[in-house]
């Protein structure tokens, strides 16, 4: 079944229908990186992603999850579940300053309350790189280590959250984290700050915009694309620990700003990507992918957004 939050236009449904009907690369697996840059080059991007979309609906690993989710999206509010648990908010890059993103988690906290769920909030520099506040995350959790806690990370939250686990000793530190929602978390880094680096030119001037606005460059280091980082970052974490994931799968129709259209093509050229996330990284995560047709990175709208997370969070009051 192909969920939407929204009756998709006439070009969308034949996308999808021509999708589901193409009978080359049948699996998610077998859409490795250099296969989608060529089914983009020779049948443009949006069918690429739409394949992709496709294949992870069909994928005998995530297939049984989605139907879930979507079948609770579509469901009537049910009366919410308790939970010894609390939602604990990693929030996204620019969330001071950019709280209209939605970095903050503002939505989340919103469903959180909905549900009666008590939430708490990592209080990472807004700017700040990888490490810096992997350091940070660290120190909280090792404060909380003996609380019931349900991870919720917002975009560059996601791999702020990951690097902060490089930094555990040993696994028993995560036992008490019963799972974990990465929201459009880069987790691989992103391709664009390898684009940044790339020219001489365009390096000195985020350099110099950075020195003025008193921010370390590692923010731009500290993001570039790592393509094997996680395939054994599941081997560091608890069995019992369930991780979701939930990604937007944009057609190039679906970005609303002039800048998520220029990351989007500039990305394009290394396959489907939702602006910031290359999504032929996804079938190396651990846990499952939950993808998102028709938003990109910033997940909006928001409408949109709020009907997912309330699914999700549903879906975790089953087992908590």
């Amino acid at each position: 079944m192909i969920f939407c939050q929204r009756k998709s236009p006439v070009r969308e449904t034949a996308l999808l229908q021509r999708a589901s009907d193409w009978p080359e690369h049948p699996t998610v697996e077998s859409l490795t990186p250099k296969v989608l840059q060529q089914i983009a080059k020779q049948e443009g991007i949006d069918f690429a992603t739409t394949v992709l979309f496709n294949r992870f609906q069909k994928s005998s690993r995530h297939a049984d999850f989605i139907r879930q989710i979507d079948r609770l999206r579509q469901s009537p509010a049910k009366s919410r579940r308790a939970t010894e648990a609390k939602i604990v908010l990693v929030p996204g890059a620019l969330y001071r300053e950019r709280p209209d993103l939605g970095g903050d988690g503002h939505l989340v906290r919103e469903v959180a309350a909905d549900f009666g769920w008590p939430c708490d909030f990592i209080p990472l520099a807004s700017t700040g790189s990888v490490s810096d506040n992997a350091q940070r995350i660290h120190q909280w959790l090792m404060k909380h280590a003996q609380e019931k806690i349900i991870l919720i990370s917002l975009s560059k939250g996601g791999k702020d959250l990951i690097a902060s686990f490089d930094l555990m000793e040993a696994s028993p530190a995560f036992h008490n984290i019963i799972a974990w929602v990465n929201v459009c978390g880069p987790l691989n880094g992103s391709l664009m700050a390898d684009w940044v680096l790339s020219s001489r030119i365009r390096s000195h001037l985020f350099r110099a915009q950075f020195w003025l606005q008193n921010r370390s460059f590692k923010f731009i280091t500290e993001l570039c694309h790592e393509p094997n980082v996680t395939r054994n970052f599941s081997l560091r974490l608890p069995q019992n620990l369930r991780i979701i994931n939930v990604v937007g799968f944009p057609l190039s129709q679906h970005f609303k700003t002039c800048f998520s259209r220029f990351c989007h093509r500039r990305l394009s050229v290394y396959g489907p990507n939702d602006g910031t996330i290359l999504l032929s990284d996804l079938h190396t995560w651990p846990g499952e992918i939950y993808p998102v047709w028709g938003t990109d990175h910033y997940f909006r709208p928001e409408m949109l957004a709020r009907e997912v997370i309330t699914a999700i969070l549903e879906y975790l009051a089953k087992d908590n």
